[in-house]
């Protein structure tokens, strides 16, 4: 199928992101190097990520608040390298996705019809873009404010960073302090894109094949014949390649949703494991941790934007399903009852009865292929995050507790222990007063 070249502000984003994290097809030498320069730009960005938060784990150990924070940004950046990860070793496969798309579903050779499907498509990507970029960059934003509202009215020398730095050197000095603090920012916001390139890229590569499974719907429904039965015959005969090229269509897309599933299949497993802890640690910052008001948008932002996430994507793979499973339902909504009984007719029937069949089996996402990616899937995380969430302010009510009654013990026991040397004390004072008033007489 050629196709016109095309892009919009959905695409070039998704490129952008997959781009800056060295993930992106590569056409000569010099995009090659520049992917090379992103590619370890990278993985120092999340080496780095890693030892500060662990290191500010190990330093901190005992404050639970902070040290459940390191620990959300240790499972994000764990999770963006295992994406990377997968998308390099699958790099081949992941090349054939990008050139199938760039062939087959991002051009403008579209039809009446089309075009109004496509520019709901077109719509619902940008919409999808804006949102979680504006989300994305709320939260990571965070990362720089705090620190510069935290220094407000400091010394030089007890200025503080976008993550604590436990080194015996003179960071918080100038030029160190800016330099630090310049890379610790860049690193975040590196790692902020290989969180979510590979996922963007995917919803939108969902929403196109959605698109074009409507579009085969709509041309099965629309190859009507007419009337006059001698026509008819005339009709089958002339267009029984036009119901051919339907199923070759049929084919490719299958083929294309299975190249998905085969690259994809355990970074959205991955995701789907993740994801309910994000959602329990965030809302527990949010809701049970004394903690400063910028640091508080940025647990908001990541909620917000994790919650989005999860709909828009669960929603982009569900509706892969149920487009998927309606191509059966158009093909026999369509014209095969209307048509004579010759051998291509006979054929045309034996064609259709195969497209159904293969309908009944729909496209699908899944989780590592253990389950297949719904809306279900997004109430099921949801459900468990209210329950991992609950779980741990139980725990933490409980640990309050046990502490007042420590407390609680160790001061009726400081007090008994105090009362009984005093009467102790009254007691020996009480003996010797007879001896006293003698000593006195005397």
């Amino acid at each position: 199928m050629q196709a016109a070249e095309y892009t919009d502000i959905s695409i070039e984003w998704a490129t952008f992101l997959m781009k800056i994290c060295g993930v992106w097809l590569t056409e000569n030498r010099v995009e090659k190097r520049q992917r090379n320069i992103f590619v370890v730009f990278t993985f120092i960005a999340i080496a780095y990520g890693v030892y500060v938060n662990c290191t500010d784990a190990y330093y901190s150990w005992g404050d639970l608040g902070h040290c459940i924070f390191l620990i959300n940004n240790t499972l994000c950046i764990l999770l963006a390298i295992f994406k990377l990860c997968v998308l390099t070793k699958r790099k081949g496969q992941f090349s054939n996705i990008i050139l199938y798309a760039r062939q087959n579903f991002w051009h403008l050779n579209y039809k009446n019809q089309e075009k109004i499907l496509f520019a709901r498509c077109r719509k619902f990507c940008k919409m999808w873009i804006i949102t979680i970029c504006f989300l994305t960059q709320g939260s990571l934003a965070g990362y720089a404010i705090t620190p510069i509202m935290a220094n407000i009215g400091k010394n030089k020398s007890d200025r503080v960073f976008a993550v604590n730095m436990w080194l015996d050197l003179p960071l918080s000095m100038t030029p160190y302090y800016e330099m630090t603090f310049t890379f610790q920012i860049l690193c975040v916001y590196q790692i902020g894109a290989a969180y979510l390139c590979t996922d963007t890229l995917l919803c939108i590569l969902n929403m196109y094949v959605i698109l074009h499974f409507r579009i085969l719907q709509h041309k099965l429904l629309s190859l009507i014949p007419i009337d006059d039965h001698t026509e008819k015959i005339c009709y089958v005969d002339k267009h029984y390649m036009a119901v051919k090229n339907c199923i070759r269509y049929h084919q490719s897309l299958i083929g294309f949703c299975k190249m998905l599933e085969n690259v994809y299949s355990l970074p959205i497993l991955g995701h789907m494991v993740v994801f309910s802890l994000l959602m329990c640690f965030d809302t527990y910052e949010i809701l049970l941790v004394n903690i400063p008001t910028v640091m508080r948008f940025i647990f908001v932002f990541h909620m917000i934007g994790s919650f989005i996430h999860i709909i828009f994507f669960t929603y982009s793979c569900h509706g892969l399903l149920e487009e998927s499973s309606n191509v059966c339902t158009a093909t026999y909504s369509s014209w095969w009852s209307t048509l004579p009984m010759n051998r291509v007719g006979k054929m045309l029937r034996r064609d259709m009865r195969i497209i159904m069949i293969r309908s009944l089996r729909p496209c699908c996402l899944t989780a590592g292929g253990f389950f297949p990616v719904s809306l279900e899937t997004a109430t099921a995380l949801m459900g468990s995050t209210m329950s991992y969430f609950t779980l741990m302010r139980e725990s933490s009510e409980r640990i309050d507790e046990d502490i007042i009654l420590l407390f609680s013990t160790n001061d009726c026991s400081l007090y008994a222990s105090t009362t009984s040397q005093n009467r102790s004390n009254t007691f020996n004072l009480v003996s010797h007063a007879p001896n006293m008033e003698t000593n006195l007489f005397q």
